[in-house]
């Protein structure tokens, strides 16, 4: 009997704290405040993370620090099974748990923040339960508090979506339309919150399926990632595409940071959309509003040769390009294929049915300026190697490299095969 009074007295304050979280959402509450509820009233540490893991909004509780380092421990030594766990609780689009494993461990509960459709971010807590009955307990809790988020982030995604339209509409008169005066532009970056006269670098970031039309939600998280980890950025989603302009005087160590993030997204799009491919293009530095539409215009054609030259880096440098700006207006792959066949075919052939490797041999000889010591450092061989390789080569493919005509050619074949990923 005592055991029942004991458990409908559980019972009562499981049901006062949902009650208190139900009352949370008619005010004009945020997520710390939910979190906070959470983890005092309960006595577990809580927080809203998103897709990859980070922190939204974040409190210890009771439990205290401690609670927070065994998270991170558990988060750090176990990060597949919290993302299984967490993937999982999205598609169940319920609450689900963790059980500790080892004496000190905490168990972890998960539950989806759903709004509509869409799962935008994760309610969890740590904790440690006493009991079965403990654990219902906290799911429950857990799953209601996520409700509540789910009605603050809901109420924020109405806001979102209309500052977004707005946002974007002020950028595509910034980068687009053409009859303009410099007055409109310094105005249209201003109400964007840019500097007019701003040294800047645009990133673009572009998901493709070849299945067709990449999910939404894919740009979405870019957006995100993007805007909480470059909070100086001012960022637009145009739904097929993320648009980064990022203020910064240090050419060298902002383009360095931004193709860090771009990997890192691509990374995160990656695991979470297995058929998307994410594509990034980073432009020069320009300064000065006027500047924006060539600046977006250099990492826009960054992209298209991203997309285009899948055997390049994940992430394309507009600077670095450099015949492949050309290349890439030659929209149709097999017409750069069927060129690259005609000039390096045999060799190309030859290197696949006989295990040579004369077109790497040749690409680092043409990128190290026809220097056979540089190339045979590159390759790791002897530049006597080098030069046997290349007269071999010469001899499959009927070409004479001291001519400047067929060297050209020769050049030209092997960017495209390289940066058709070998596919000619």
């Amino acid at each position: 009997m005592t055991a029942l009074r004991d458990e409908f007295a559980d019972l009562r304050q499981v049901m006062a704290l949902c009650g208190e979280l139900s009352s949370l959402a008619t005010t004009d509450c945020d997520l710390e405040q939910i979190v906070t509820v959470v983890a005092e009233r309960a006595g577990v540490w809580a927080a809203v993370v998103d897709d990859s893991l980070s922190v939204l909004a974040l409190c210890a509780g009771a439990s205290g620090p401690a609670g927070e380092e065994q998270l991170t421990r558990v988060l750090d030594t176990d990060p597949e099974a919290v993302s299984q766990l967490v993937a999982a609780a999205a598609h169940l689009r319920r609450a689900l748990s963790l059980p500790a494993s080892g004496a000190s461990a905490v168990s972890l509960v998960v539950a989806p923040i759903l709004v509509g459709d869409d799962s935008v971010a994760h309610l969890v807590t740590a904790g440690h339960d006493v009991d079965e009955t403990g654990e219902d307990a906290r799911i429950m809790v857990t799953e209601h508090a996520a409700m509540v988020c789910a009605v603050v982030l809901g109420r924020r995604r109405v806001v979102a979506i209309a500052a977004g339209r707005a946002r974007r509409e002020l950028f595509d008169a910034l980068v687009f339309v053409g009859d303009r005066t410099e007055a409109d532009v310094k105005g249209w970056a201003r109400h964007l919150g840019i500097e007019p006269d701003e040294r800047h670098r645009v990133l673009v970031a572009a998901p493709y399926a070849p299945t067709g039309a990449p999910a939404p939600a894919a740009t979405d998280v870019v957006e995100h990632m993007i805007t909480t980890r470059c909070p100086a950025a001012t960022v637009v989603n145009r739904d097929a595409e993320v648009v980064a302009l990022v203020p910064g005087h240090d050419d060298t160590g902002l383009a360095r940071q931004l193709i860090a993030l771009a990997r890192l997204c691509r990374e995160v799009v990656t695991a979470r959309f297995p058929e998307v491919r994410l594509i990034a293009g980073l432009g020069d530095p320009h300064t000065g509003a006027v500047q924006i539409s060539t600046a977006y215009a250099e990492a826009r054609r960054a992209v298209d040769v991203g997309r285009l030259m899948t055997g390049l880096s994940e992430v394309t440098v507009f600077a670095e390009l450099g015949v492949h700006r050309l290349l890439a207006h030659v929209h149709d792959p097999t017409e750069l294929a069927g060129f690259a066949r005609d000039m390096l075919g045999d060799l190309i052939d030859h290197d696949r049915a006989n295990g040579t490797d004369y077109c790497a041999t040749l690409t680092a000889y043409f990128r190290q300026n026809g220097s056979l010591q540089r190339a045979a450092a590159l390759l790791h061989t002897h530049p006597n190697t080098v030069a046997y390789r290349i007269h071999r080569a010469e001899k499959i493919t009927g070409l004479d490299l001291g001519d400047y005509s067929d060297r050209l050619a020769a050049q030209v074949a092997l960017e495209i095969v390289n940066g058709l990923g070998g596919n000619a």
